[in-house]
């Protein structure tokens, strides 16, 4: 308050004071005065108004008359359950997970921020082709090239074992197992059902949507034990590329029956199915993980050790398969995306390969919707939930104490400023971007952003603050800068992952955590 103000309020305050002494000398002791009256009408007339906007004070009045922090709060986020099966044992840890954030279920139909489809959801709502800025759904339109096993199986690709499509390709099986008479052959259909080792002349040749594929028959065993490994793979965004790797842990499945003598008979020995040999039940692996606490991924490690040899050379690999599997569907992906307004998706996937005795990995397949369910081995809840926790912050599916957004597509100059997105300096100033973009130079240039890109580094900047377990695989990480030759890295990319790409290399310049 002004001090002329308080200087006048004063001053009337004295007058009125001095006028009430007078009147109270003139007038009888029990007569009222007339200030105290009206003070008493304006009061009870402030009430009655107040009453009646109450509810609405706060639209009234910029101030809030409530002390209750729950009439403050925004209603808490919500997600929806797409799946056919009639029970959900299997997404048990998924809905732990996001009640824990503070998500509240609602049903399919309903206002949601979150749809978690454990079935390909986009043929059974049109309406996700224009989500809202605050909803996102957990599963790519188009992801089906990645995840059918007939379509990503029979992709020329070198660490995939040859494969051929039936009864298309069924000359070019038959040319091939002739000249590879000692080849064992799989063959398989989407479901992953009745699989077992065949010769080439018990091929059903003429079946339809099934393929065939070599058989690799060397495997690394442990104590015995063929297994594959499960990689949990996050994709963030298509057209740039953003994919992680979760690095918590790796899932290993033992075959419950020991390899040799091979008997082709018996699946046990080379499938893996439901009821598996856990890590904690593998001879060799117990006192690596019982007594001394290691991951499924360390106490493997360990036992590679233990026989002269050295596990490293295996995830170098395990992440280039995965890069590349992903980059060479990104077109196919890109091109059923364009029919979608917003591209709020994400895909949380698995990645399951296996090793021959070389320690060189191949590739068997990608799950749309990895079984997260920890009904067979309640050991692998931990692996799930963490999983999830993981992921969830990721993508930008917060708790709602967290200091950041709490809804998909949030964020604030708390988080992400035009300085964290800001790099190049020097270039930028040199080729003068603020006042000209036609440069190849000022494309990453803050003045030169167009409001989509602006919002791609936004999102990427605060993947990187908020992965948690995740590992950034693509943009590929930068392991020595002086050996990183941008150029050629980015030679063959599309111009969108360039360009996101020369971002990441630009940050990692100047801060290492951003390497990687």
């Amino acid at each position: 308050m002004d001090a002329s103000v308080e200087e006048n309020a004063s001053h009337q305050t004295e007058s009125e004071c001095k006028l009430a002494k007078s009147e109270e000398a003139e007038k009888p002791s029990n007569s009222i005065g007339l200030l105290p009256v009206m003070i008493f009408l304006a009061a009870t007339v402030t009430t009655a108004v107040m009453v009646e906007l109450l509810p609405h004070a706060s639209k009234v009045f910029p101030w809030s008359f409530s002390d209750s922090i729950e009439d403050q709060q925004q209603p808490p986020p919500t997600y929806a359950i797409f799946g056919r099966s009639p029970t959900e044992e299997h997404l048990v840890h998924v809905v732990k997970v996001l009640e824990m954030f503070g998500y509240q279920r609602v049903g399919v139909n309903e206002s949601w921020n979150l749809l978690w489809a454990h079935d390909y959801p986009f043929l059974s709502f049109s309406s996700l082709k224009n989500l809202g800025q605050h909803q996102v759904v957990n599963h790519l339109p188009g992801c089906g090239y990645l995840t059918n096993k007939v379509d990503l199986c029979t992709t020329q690709l070198p660490f995939l074992p040859r494969a051929f499509r039936l009864p298309a390709q069924r000359e070019e099986f038959l040319d091939y197992a002739s000249d590879n008479p000692q080849a064992l052959f799989v063959q398989k259909h989407n479901e992953h059902r009745h699989i077992k080792v065949r010769a080439p002349a018990d091929i059903a040749l003429g079946s339809n949507d099934s393929f065939v594929q070599e058989f690799v028959q060397r495997p690394f065993l442990v104590d015995g034990h063929k297994f594959d490994i499960g990689v949990y793979v996050v994709i963030t965004s298509v057209n740039p590329l953003r994919a992680y790797t979760y690095s918590g842990d790796v899932l290993f499945r033992y075959c419950p029956v020991k390899y040799h003598p091979f008997d082709a008979e018996n699946v046990d020995k080379y499938i893996v199915g439901d009821d598996y040999l856990p890590t904690w039940e593998v001879p060799s692996l117990r006192k690596y993980y019982n007594r001394f606490g290691g991951s499924m991924r360390t106490v493997f490690e360990a036992y590679v050790r233990d026989q002269g040899m050295e596990p490293a050379k295996i995830w170098p690999q395990v992440e280039h398969i995965i890069r590349t599997t992903i980059a060479t569907k990104e077109r196919d992906i890109v091109n059923i995306l364009r029919s979608y307004k917003t591209h709020n998706f994400f895909d949380l996937m698995r990645f399951d390969l296996f090793i021959d005795e070389d320690l060189k990995v191949f590739l068997m397949e990608a799950n749309m919707s990895p079984n997260l369910s920890s009904a067979h081995f309640k050991p692998n809840s931990l692996l799930y939930e963490q999983v999830l926790y993981s992921v969830f912050n990721l993508v930008g599916i917060r708790p709602l104490t967290a200091a950041s957004g709490t809804l998909f597509g949030e964020s604030s100059e708390m988080i992400t400023a035009d300085k964290n997105l800001a790099t190049d300096l020097n270039k930028c100033a040199v080729y003068d971007c603020d006042k000209s973009c036609n440069r190849e130079e000022c494309h990453l240039c803050l003045q030169c952003l167009s409001g989509t890109e602006y919002k791609m580094l936004q999102q990427a900047h605060e993947e990187h603050l908020h992965r948690v377990d995740m590992k950034r695989i693509i943009p590929q990480p930068i392991h020595d800068l002086k050996s990183f030759h941008i150029v050629e890295k980015t030679a063959n990319m599309t111009k969108r992952n360039a360009w996101m790409t020369r971002w990441f290399y630009n940050k990692c310049q100047f801060d290492a955590a951003w390497c990687n």
